[in-house]
């Protein structure tokens, strides 16, 4: 076989280093800096975590214009734009003086974030490498990105803890703007014809024709819904990981350094499924992602008063969201195939993020009024319900 050039491999380098930072700054920075804005802000835990919800949900909507616009013009432009309006959102969360501020800078901050995340740069890769190809490129990118709570909650709280959180948010913005722009920029590049051809599959190999007809109707209906009751807690999670494992009895630094270990074991879990998911059709993925989560879950209800549940905890619940991340792309590529791929994860996002805009708020509600422990319950239930919902679509899609 001949070896591959090394611009082969950058779009998914240079992708998997923008979802470290983006991940890390866009979503993960808020579980460390959100709680000690609203100290000084004078606002509740559930205040600023509802104006998080807010900006969940208008993300949702600019999802669906970032997904048409990668189909119609690529990922280049949209994600080095996507760049430029993120690190503009973090440099104004460094400003805020009250809610309103906060209300601004979040809005602004999480609908750019839909032009840099993971759903754009799926559709992005999957114009380079169309075919076959697509699946091993989206499970790359994926395992950089699952590094990006490790490096960053322990990366945020010691500069916040040096700096103050004004400071923390225009470091972030400067490496936004001045790594993640011109990697996207240069790392698709090769978008207009120049990059390497599709591979051919290999004798053997499996291939997952489009569903057609009514089953894929109802596939995607069931497909959505899992994905939205599994993605309900994600924000959340990350967003409360903090406060809802010192409502167990732990201190920060405890919740960091158990925390710290979800990106690992992210990475761990897509290793995984690098590996061997090849060969299985991204349903069956999807059932182990979940199950993973959901034993994870029962050990934290059971043990999470100790630091060694809390840590079996993010070992689980990090492979098995590691490996949920590449599913959310591969499998609606498996069922209805590569046409108007932008647009359907786009579509998909916005269906997800509207519903799952209330996390964060309803979570932090849950655990100022009844504890870390019944939030965590909560989150949980949300897990089931998507695994409940993958049933369906398995009987919709044989």
């Amino acid at each position: 076989m001949m070896a591959r050039p090394l611009k082969y491999y950058m779009p998914v380098c240079g992708l998997g280093l923008t979802q470290i930072m983006g991940y890390g700054t866009l979503l993960y920075s808020y579980a460390v800096l959100l709680p000690i804005m609203a100290d000084e802000l004078g606002l509740g835990l559930s205040d600023v975590f509802g104006l998080l919800s807010i900006g969940f949900f208008f993300g949702g909507l600019s999802a669906i214009l970032a997904g048409f616009a990668v189909d119609r013009i690529g990922g280049r432009w949209v994600m080095s734009l996507g760049s430029v309006a993120s690190a503009g959102g973090l440099w104004g969360l460094s400003q805020v003086t009250g809610p309103i501020g906060l209300t601004v800078a979040i809005l602004l901050t999480q609908m750019a974030a839909m032009f840099v995340l993971y759903d754009v740069a799926f559709a992005s890769i999957a114009k380079l490498r169309p075919g076959p190809a697509a699946q091993s490129a989206i499970s790359g990118i994926t395992l950089f990105g699952g590094v990006a709570s490790t490096i960053y909650w322990p990366l945020t709280l010691a500069l916040s803890n040096l700096y103050g959180w004004q400071v923390t948010w225009q470091i972030h913005a400067a490496s936004v703007l001045l790594i993640c722009v011109p990697a996207h920029w240069f790392s698709l590049r090769t978008e207009n014809g120049t990059c390497a051809p599709p591979e051919k599959r290999k004798e053997g190999s499996e291939t997952w024709p489009p569903l057609q007809g009514p089953a894929r109707r109802q596939a995607m209906i069931w497909m959505v819904l899992s994905f939205t009751f599994s993605g309900y807690i994600m924000g959340a999670l990350m967003s409360l990981w903090v406060s809802n494992v010192e409502a167990l009895g732990h201190s920060a630094a405890v919740a960091v350094s158990a925390g710290a270990l979800i990106g690992p074991a992210k990475t761990a879990g897509r290793f995984f499924e690098l590996i061997f998911g090849r060969a299985l059709h991204p349903l069956i993925t999807s059932f182990i992602s979940l199950g993973l989560m959901m034993i994870g879950f029962s050990i934290l209800l059971g043990f999470g008063a100790t630091f060694a549940g809390l840590m079996v905890f993010a070992v689980l619940y990090g492979m098995g969201d590691g490996i949920k991340t590449i599913t959310m792309g591969t499998l609606p590529l498996a069922l209805f195939g590569p046409e108007g791929f932008g647009a359907r994860l786009g579509w998909i996002a916005f269906i997800r993020m509207s519903v799952n805009s209330s996390s964060p708020f309803l979570f932090a509600w849950i655990t100022e009024a009844y504890g870390g422990w019944t939030s965590f319950s909560a989150m949980a239930l949300f897990i089931l319900m998507g695994l409940g919902a993958l049933f369906f679509v398995k009987r919709h899609s044989q």
